[in-house]
């Protein structure tokens, strides 16, 4: 599965803002907690869910629930009951059913390539 950033991320204003709030190194840390939350997402097919415990397993960074409050704090995240939720996830990213609808389809065309290739 492949994550989409947005190239435009590396000098957005909200990464710079949230970076603000973090201090030293702060722009590094959003940036990084922001690229590994949307890879968890689209690895564990979350829709954009982050829980609070998942976030605390961060362990690229030190204090990851205080950056994943600042990445809220400037709405590239969301935050909601029990974690976050990553703003605008399924404007750039497909849904979980929509990977698991492919992944069905994906499966059963090689199959059916397979019997056709075995003669069957």
């Amino acid at each position: 599965m492949w994550a989409r950033l947005d190239d435009a991320l590396i000098d957005h204003h909200k990464i710079s803002d949230a970076g603000d709030r973090l201090g030293k190194n702060g722009q590094a840390l959003a940036l990084a907690v922001y690229a590994v939350g949307l890879m968890y997402c689209n690895k564990h097919l979350t829709d954009g869910f982050l829980s609070d415990a998942v976030v605390k397993n961060f362990r690229h960074v030190e204090q990851p629930l205080r950056v994943a409050d600042a990445l809220a704090k400037v709405a590239l995240f969301e935050r909601v009951p029990g974690g976050f939720k990553i703003h605008d996830f399924h404007e750039y990213n497909p849904t979980a059913g929509e990977v698991k609808k492919r992944q069905r389809d994906d499966r059963r065309r090689k199959a059916l390539d397979r019997a056709a290739r075995n003669g069957a």
